[in-house]
């Protein structure tokens, strides 16, 4: 049975999206993120499909779920924590949407106010994974600086943050990038190893989202040719270009905290 943590009011929660709101300089953000679920089109809070619990399996392999600490930043409908939380983790979110957070409360995660570098020194060493889907494209540079450094302190050692965004290096990645509102701030692997460059973190992993060949055997054939397409679509423009990139719409960037923490 979940157990339930209130440590975070739905009160707190509007004046949170509230000061988000503000910070950007613009009230409309406001609005969009009342309304996100539904443009979004969202499916049932906290019930995760059997192709995405694949797709999760696949983007957090080598990182420690079953067991683990797990901390989730914007988990709106709450589909990966679902999914963490059937594999035995202890799950953690960040929400601006009072709905979502309600829906989190009822199922168990404990809930964390969204600035997390607020609070990173309760959590240091505390988190074996963190996630990001989606995420980090809507903060802007300086919120995103604050809160890897945040996420840097609450890893425990070997611990890995998984980010999944738009891909910022690539002209498909335009779609996915000016497709939303509410994005602030374009990514790419450079952009973020500029950003950590100071901190205790490493890339270990970077490239396309993890691919689910998905059921029946017409999808698993198209899927598959489509994949061979983009794969071969990216080795001539990297040729072209005499480039090394990901040239997906979205990609996935995982770090990691040496097992040994070599801070100072």
């Amino acid at each position: 049975m979940w157990v339930t943590h209130n440590a975070l009011s739905i009160k707190q929660a509007n004046a949170g999206m509230d000061q988000f709101s503000t910070s950007c300089g613009d009230r409309i953000i406001h609005t969009l993120y009342q309304s996100y679920d539904a443009w979004k089109g969202w499916g049932t809070p906290f019930t995760c499909p059997e192709e995405l619990q694949r797709y999760f399996a696949g983007e957090c392999e080598g990182a420690v779920i079953a067991g683990g600490n797990v901390l989730e930043l914007g988990f709106g409908s709450g589909t990966f924590l679902a999914w963490a939380h059937g594999q035995g983790a202890n799950v953690y979110g960040t929400e601006i949407n009072p709905a979502f957070i309600e829906f989190g409360e009822t199922f168990g995660v404990t809930i964390l106010a969204p600035a997390i570098e607020d609070h990173a020194d309760t959590y240091r060493g505390h988190f074996h994974t963190v996630v990001a889907f989606d995420v980090f494209e809507h903060f802007a540079l300086s919120e995103i600086a604050d809160r890897l450094r945040a996420i840097e302190t609450m890893l425990s050692p070997g611990g890995h943050l998984i980010m999944r965004f738009p891909n910022a290096q690539s002209p498909f990645g335009l779609a996915p990038q000016f497709g939303d509102a509410t994005h602030k701030s374009a990514l790419s692997r450079s952009i973020i190893e500029q950003l950590v460059q100071t901190m205790n973190l490493e890339v270990v992993r970077y490239g396309p989202s993890f691919r689910v060949a998905g059921s029946g055997l017409g999808n698993r054939i198209g899927r598959r040719v489509r994949w061979l397409m983009r794969d071969a679509v990216s080795g001539l423009l990297n040729a072209i270009y005499v480039q090394n990139i990901p040239w997906d719409p979205v990609v996935t960037l995982v770090l990691q905290k040496p097992a040994q923490d070599t801070a100072a």
